[in-house]
This record gives structure tokens, C-alpha cells and sequence, in this order.
């Protein structure tokens, strides 16, 4: 699975050290970690595998803990990615954020860097609406209720708001730029008591990376940017959160359905906007406008509706 070092990697030599010390709490030894032959998923760093991690000390009653095991492409710059995702991870601490487990010894002196993160058996919430809702004939899928939506909305939100009040390591807000339905994780297939994860960070994709489904979640300042790679801020997160809120009351539809990226930027002028609907109801409306003022306000909505809370949204 691990691949020598190349010579590549040595510019980045200084970063591995420091990557190094500030992980060291994290890390454990390659037996330590099993990888699975399944393949449950993958993100703009690496794949994704069902795996598990040992205890250093292994007896009957410490038996493996599993894990999902991340493991970057085999591209210099996806493997300190995934590294400096690790870090970031392992700097918060919120019961709606994933948590970093364990990142192997050898990640600091091979090419494919492999970590161990939190391992939640509901799967992702695209997952959910593609195989509990959309796939299922109306006679066997289950109603969705628009108060165990805005539960998730509003923890997903919450990590927003947790993540947004972080500085990195040169006082600058942080971020997250995955805010999208497969990159959030749910523990139990069922909306009513399961609690929600957000994934991985991200970073904005380079003019090399436009044709990858993240394209139809940014914001105009990003994708119109004349810039390669434009910084992202907290605003945009809450555009991306707005995104998702749409995929959410839509039980998993696809913003930007087969469009290219030029009909997407085109999609951001006036004369191309769709008219909001009149049938369109209040509640959803008051969502969608919330969601672009600030995430926070989903909470408030969610406090505000208790008369129409048990109104299934299909």
C-alpha cells in the first residue's frame, strides 16, 4: 500500500517535520492499522477504505476499533493535503465534526501518507437519500420530517459556527469548503435519532480541478475568480451551506444538474435566474433566504416552527 518517497517530496521535507511533532500524539505503527479490500468512498485527497486500528497493547478486552482508513492519490501535493487535513482535524473537537484516530508512522517517509479516522455505520446522508428515498418505490419509503431535517441542518450548522470561531497558524478564520450531502456522515440509517458528522476539509479546487462535482457548490467569487487558486473564506462556507440545504429539502437532487462549468457561471446572472415559484412553500422559502444571511439562523427557524415541525417534506 505505501510507496517510497520521491524526490519530489523533498522540497516539502521541512513541512513533514513539522507535521510530524504536531501529530506525534496521533501516531502508531503501519501492523497497527488494517485496510479492507472495500472501497467505501473517495474525496479530492484520497480514498477511502473500511479498516480498523489496534491498541498498542492488544489483550482480549481492547479488541480493533474500526475505522474509516484515508489514503492519498499518489500526487505530492494530495499527500501533504491529507496530512494538513489530519492536523486541522486534530485541533477540533465538536461532537458534530469527525475525529482524527490515528495517522500512521510511515506517512512522514512514504509517498501515500494513510490515516484513520471515525467510523460512522450510517453511511453518508447522499447515500441515504440515493438508496432510502429515491431509489425505493413511494409505497415503501418512509416519510421524511421536516423537524428531523432541520436537526440536521442544524448540527451541521453548529460545526459551521465552531470551525468559523477557529484561527490557523497565521490567525486567519478557519474554514471547511465541503459543506455537500456525501461529505456529511450520519450514525444510524434513520433520520429520527441519528446524530450528523461533517467530513473532511477542502480547499478550493485549482482551474485544473473544474470538472469535479464540487464545481456546483461554490460561490461565484470562487468560481469567476481570475485567480488559479482563490482564497476561501467563511462566506463561502455559507454559500455551500445554502447549496446543501437545497439538496437536503430535495431529498438529494444534484445542484447544477449536468450542466458544464460555463453554464454554471451563467447561471449566476440575473436574467438567468429561475423565478421562485408561487407554489413554493413558505417554510422552505424562509430556509433559503435564511441560508444566505448566516448558517445560524437555521437555529432560530428550527425554534420557530414547532406548529408545522411534524409536516412531512414528501
Amino acid at each position: 500500500m505505501c510507496i517510497p518517497m520521491s524526490d519530489s517530496m523533498y522540497p516539502h521535507q521541512k513541512r513533514l517535520k513539522q507535521l510530524e511533532r504536531e501529530l506525534k500524539n496521533y501516531l502508531i505503527d503501519e501492523e497497527s492499522i488494517e485496510v479492507d479490500d472495500y472501497q467505501i468512498g473517495q474525496t479530492a485527497d484520497g480514498f477511502i477504505f473500511r479498516g480498523g486500528v489496534f491498541p498498542k497493547t492488544r489483550n482480549r478486552f481492547n479488541a480493533k476499533v474500526t475505522t474509516a482508513v484515508k489514503i492519498s492519490f499518489p500526487i505530492v501535493g494530495k499527500s501533504i493535503s491529507l496530512l494538513e487535513d489530519a492536523l486541522r482535524l486534530s485541533k477540533l473537537d465538536h461532537p458534530n465534526l469527525i475525529r482524527l484516530l490515528a495517522v500512521s508512522q510511515l506517512s512522514f517517509s512514504v509517498f501515500r501518507p494513510m490515516i484513520a479516522l471515525e467510523w460512522l455505520p450510517g453511511g453518508t446522508l447522499a447515500d441515504y437519500f440515493v438508496y432510502k428515498i429515491r431509489e425505493k418505490d413511494d409505497s415503501d419509503r418512509s416519510p421524511i420530517q421536516l423537524k428531523d431535517m432541520l436537526s440536521i441542518l442544524y448540527q451541521v450548522s453548529q460545526a459551521l459556527k465552531y470551525i468559523h470561531s477557529q484561527l490557523d497558524e497565521f490567525g486567519q478564520e478557519l474554514t471547511h469548503g465541503r459543506i455537500l450531502t456525501r461529505n456529511v456522515l450520519i450514525t444510524e440509517p434513520d433520520l429520527k435519532k441519528c446524530e450528523v458528522k461533517l467530513g473532511d476539509f477542502g480547499e478550493a479546487p485549482s482551474g485544473l480541478e473544474y470538472t469535479t462535482p464540487i464545481v456546483a457548490y461554490m460561490p461565484p467569487e470562487i468560481l469567476c475568480c481570475a485567480e488559479r487558486v482563490p482564497p476561501h473564506r467563511p462566506e463561502n462556507d455559507v454559500w455551500m451551506f445554502g447549496v446543501f440545504i437545497w439538496e437536503c429539502l430535495t431529498l438529494g437532487a444534484q445542484p447544477h444538474f449536468r450542466k458544464s462549468v460555463e453554464d454554471i457561471k451563467k447561471s449566476f446572472q440575473l436574467k438567468a435566474r429561475s423565478k421562485r415559484s408561487t407554489t413554493m412553500n413558505a417554510i422552505y422559502t424562509a430556509i433559503l433566504i435564511a441560508s444566505t444571511l448566516a448558517y445560524s439562523a437555521v437555529a432560530w427557524i428550527g425554534l420557530s416552527m414547532d406548529a408545522n415541525a411534524n409536516e412531512d417534506l414528501f
